[in-house]
């Protein structure tokens, strides 16, 4: 098999974005787009050249012909897609987060297993070409890490994402993302959390906290603060990137420019991209590679689990006022 017949369910806005990259992945060949709209599936159906569309997930997942599922519907729908996917024996990619709570992490870590599947979650931005480069940078030093990340945007009350129940709020959400890219870039197991924040947007609407400012210690002595805003704006860059060891730093702005000072024998390098790149398309090939190869899966189950469990204690921690404990434990399931 050098080409995996690909199945996606959930066809909106991310799947709209992303579906080009995995067209023109030869890896790939996209069979089947599946949403409740069945309006958006045919849409996406007749852009990526499927060879058909259906509102019924369990079609999809009944298709012999389909080897691979992409997961890209709303948050709640995740993980028992998963299981489902995984019991009809087809690998799994699935958008954040694996979960909303740790038993759906489990359910789907065990379906994963059991049925012998390839796992993973959408945590590309670790594999983006400026945060790999900053890694490469980073093997060279062993001293702890000092790290600032800022997510920030206005993301308006009635999204989806703030509705407990559907989105899960902004930090199991999204903030799941960022907790990755911490622990992908230190390179060292987690240790605590501590968050400080609350409901920043409109209070009436919004019954979940949607912002706050999050750090992270790790075992190696490293300390990450990402600072996740949901009442911010939309006109200045969303995310940026400081990393400051051993007397050296690394700054990315946007994931389009990167500049490092102190490496390689210069005063300060700067690299540039014409547009933005987060590591989506890194992301496909690499997961379509460990399933032809037999290789592991880029964000497997134990990543997507820790950064979920990460989100989780977000929400205790500014709950409790108190920072919490986390070990490998908490997160291999």
């Amino acid at each position: 098999m050098e080409t995996l017949n690909l199945g996606y369910i959930g066809c909106g806005s991310f799947a709209s974005h992303t579906y080009p990259l995995t067209q023109r992945n030869p890896l790939y060949r996209i069979r089947a787009a599946c949403d409740i709209n069945v309006d958006a599936a045919k849409a996406l159906a007749e852009k990526a050249g499927a060879a058909y569309h259906t509102a019924d997930a369990d079609e999809l997942l009944a298709d012999p012909e389909i080897d691979v599922v992409f997961i890209t519907t709303r948050h709640n729908n995740h993980a028992e897609l998963a299981v489902k996917a995984a019991e009809a024996k087809k690998h799994v990619y699935c958008e954040k987060p694996m979960g909303l709570s740790r038993d759906e992490c489990r359910m789907v870590a065990r379906a994963v297993r059991e049925n012998g599947v390839k796992y993973c979650i959408g945590y590309n931005r670790g594999l983006a070409p400026m945060i790999a480069k900053a890694r490469e940078l980073l093997t060279s030093q062993s001293e702890k890490k000092m790290i600032y990340h800022r997510i920030q945007d206005f993301l308006f009350a009635e999204h989806w994402t703030h509705q407990p129940h559907i989105g899960g709020g902004r930090f199991v959400g999204e903030g799941c993302h960022i907790f990755d890219l911490l622990c992908v870039l230190v390179g060292a197991p987690p240790a605590t959390v501590y968050a400080a924040g609350g409901t920043f947007q409109n209070g009436e609407i919004v019954k979940i906290y949607d912002s706050a400012v999050v750090t992270i210690t790790f075992s190696d002595g490293s300390v990450c603060v990402t600072l996740i805003d949901s009442a911010g704006c939309n006109s200045f860059p969303k995310e940026a990137t400081e990393i400051y060891c051993g007397g050296k730093a690394i700054y990315i702005n946007n994931f389009k420019t990167m500049e490092y000072h102190g490496y390689e024998g210069r005063g300060k390098t700067e690299w540039t991209f014409d547009a933005v790149d987060k590591g989506h398309e890194i992301e496909f090939d690499l997961f379509a590679k460990s399933i032809l190869n037999g290789g592991e899966s880029p964000n497997g189950i134990v990543n997507a689990a820790r950064a979920a469990v990460i989100s989780y204690m977000v929400n205790e921690s500014i709950a409790s006022g108190m920072p919490i404990k986390i070990t490998e434990d908490d997160y291999t399931f």
